[in-house]
Parts: C-alpha cells; sequence; structure tokens
C-alpha cells in the first residue's frame, strides 16, 4: 500500500518542509485541499516541484465547474513541468469552492449535469498532448485547438473523487484511478465489489488502476490532544451523511446526528472540540468510525485497520493531516510506513 499526505493549505516553504520530509521517508505523494480562500493549490507546490526528486504532488479536489477545463490543463500541466511529470490532480463535483461562487447551494446538492461535466474533464486532460492540437466537442465544454507545446511528454496522474455508484462507474472508464473520501470499514466490501464489478466491465480489471482512499489521521503524544483535533474536524468526515455513520449507529442515534448537524458545523467553523448537545459517547463512536484516531500506544490497532483497507484492494491511503504534519509524517515514517511500504 502506498501512503501519501494530504496537507493544509500553507506556504510554498511549509510544503517543501513537508514533502521532502515525506520524500525522504520513501512516501508517494502529497496532497492540499481546494479551498475557497486558501493558497493556490498548483503554486503553492512550486518550490517543492523543483526542490524534489521523486514524490507526487497535486490538489484535491477541483471541479470544472468551477475551473473551466482548458484552464484546468494549464494549470495542472505547468506543475507537472515543473515537477518533471510528478503532478496529480483529484477531478470532483465540487465541494465548498463551488458553494462560494454560487455554482450550487450546499453540499448536499449535486451541480447540473455534474458526472457528465467531471467525465468530459478528465477525457480533455486524459486527451491533452503537446505535439497535436485537441479539438474537444463535448455536451457541456467544448475547446477549440488546445496545443500546450511546452508540455512534459510524461503526463500527470488524473483521479476522480468518488465514492457513490454513478461517479465511481465513470472513474473506471475514463481515469488513472479514484479518490474515496472518508471511506469507512463498514462501507468498504460493498464498495470494493461495486468498484470491481466497474472495472470488469471496463476492461481495466487486470491493468492498473489507482484505488486511494483520502482518511483523516489524528494521532498525538496524548490521546486528549488527539480527540480534541478530531473533534474539530469531525463534520467534514463524510459531512456525517447517513450512508458513512449507519454502520456504526442504530437508527435512533443517525436520527440525532442528522437532527443535531449545527452542533457540528460549529465545532468545525469555530475550530473547537466543543460539540454542543452530542453526548460523548456517541462522537467517539463517529470519530473511531471516520478517523483514525489515538496516541502513540495506539499504532498498532491502527495499523491492523490499514491491513483491512490493503486486503480489501485499497492501494494507496492518502492520509489528511492537520496540526504539526512534519510531526505526523515522522511517526507515520518511523511506525506504520515501514509496515506497509
Amino acid at each position: 500500500m502506498k501512503i501519501q499526505f494530504v496537507l493544509e493549505p500553507a506556504s510554498a516553504d511549509e510544503f517543501l518542509e513537508a514533502g521532502l520530509l515525506a520524500e525522504r521517508y520513501g512516501f508517494e505523494a502529497v496532497w492540499t485541499p481546494n479551498h475557497a480562500a486558501a493558497r493556490d493549490p498548483f503554486m503553492a507546490f512550486s518550490v517543492l516541484a523543483r526542490e524534489s526528486y521523486r514524490i507526487r504532488m497535486g490538489p484535491v479536489a477541483v471541479s470544472p465547474f468551477e475551473l473551466h477545463p482548458l484552464k484546468m490543463a494549464n494549470q495542472l500541466f505547468t506543475l507537472n513541468e515543473f515537477a518533471h511529470g510528478r503532478a496529480n490532480i483529484v477531478v470532483g463535483g465540487g465541494g465548498g469552492t463551488t458553494i462560494a461562487m454560487h455554482l450550487k447551494s450546499d453540499r448536499y446538492s449535486m451541480h447540473p449535469r455534474m458526472v457528465r461535466g467531471v467525465r468530459e474533464c478528465v477525457e480533455f486532460l486524459k486527451a491533452v498532448s503537446p505535439a497535436d492540437a485537441l479539438t474537444f466537442d463535448g455536451e457541456v465544454f467544448k475547446v477549440d485547438g488546445y496545443r500546450p507545446a511546452w508540455a512534459t511528454d510524461d503526463p500527470p496522474l488524473v483521479y476522480v473523487g468518488a465514492t457513490r455508484p454513478q461517479m465511481l462507474r465513470m472513474a473506471t472508464q475514463v481515469a488513472d484511478g479514484v479518490m474515496f473520501s472518508d471511506l469507512t470499514l463498514g462501507r468498504l466490501d460493498e464498495t470494493m465489489t461495486k468498484l470491481s464489478r466497474d472495472l470488469r466491465a471496463a476492461g481495466r480489471a487486470d491493468r492498473d488502476f489507482r484505488i486511494n482512499n483520502l482518511f483523516s489521521w489524528h494521532v498525538k503524544r496524548d490521546r486528549q490532544d488527539a480527540m480534541a483535533e478530531a473533534r474539530r474536524k469531525l463534520w467534514v468526515r463524510g459531512m456525517l451523511d447517513h450512508w458513512y455513520i449507519s454502520p456504526a449507529l442504530n437508527q435512533r442515534d443517525c436520527k440525532f446526528i442528522a437532527e443535531n448537524m449545527q452542533a457540528f458545523i460549529k465545532a468545525y467553523t469555530q475550530d473547537s472540540p466543543v460539540i454542543d448537545g452530542v453526548p460523548d459517547e456517541l462522537v467517539e463512536l463517529l470519530v473511531d468510525e471516520l478517523t483514525f484516531t489515538g496516541d502513540l500506544s495506539e499504532i498498532d490497532k491502527l495499523i491492523e485497520r490499514f491491513w483491512t483497507f490493503k486486503t480489501a484492494g485499497v492501494s494507496e491511503m492518502a492520509l489528511r493531516l492537520y496540526d504539526d504534519p512534519v510531526y505526523s509524517i515522522k511517526v507515520i515514517g518511523e511506525t506504520i510506513g515501514p509496515e506497509l511500504q
């Protein structure tokens, strides 16, 4: 299993430090989220691209509805040029940035023609060539005569951000891989069964297809510190959607979570571990299901969970790091990394 890291949006110098450390430990890639008011997720890697040699890099996730595929290609292939063919991207339907741009109303609504638009974006990015002009005549996007003559011949890797059936099926047909978001052990078997069926239907069952799961990492010296960080970020773990949490909670508790969603949103927006009105034991169940959380004495238990994902066919884990990512990379590099890589 390849271990990767998803780093908080930071300065180019901070990305350089964390990225070079991850490279020294032999990890495969670093990513950064595409937040609405964050540093540009392509330019943030510019220094690391120049100073590193092996580690891959790129943004998670960019929607073609917020950044047209032509402009996305310019930025992605520029990063790929800087990194000598080591750029990645996750293309998705759109989250907080599309909401901020009033392109959709909330996180639970879908952009019109989302699956078709993401498919065409991936098809366009995969068809780009420095040698031949590309005219793309899609239903959602159209581009005339696109030819970045300066682009490297070693193309970037293009993933689709997907967990649910339609996007998964489309990803198997057009992308280099898929990145799940917060896929839990409770939903692992059914998702991998669906993905395997789609890969066979697409004629790709025996070919390289990257299967990645973005999962939150909160492991600290002190378990209370780890739990506090996990609680602050809990709302964005699958948006606490019923599909994600129902394997671990009964229907009454799922209903209670839905009725008290504002408490989780408040904790996230205020960066606070206080989740008003929600019993601690219920929060701990969610943290245990949706994250890797604990202190250093719990590493062996966490390694067992990694092996469960790996045995099921997940080939990459993109660990979402928050406070002090350098510490987390060192811990993972000296414990879990040698076990799995």
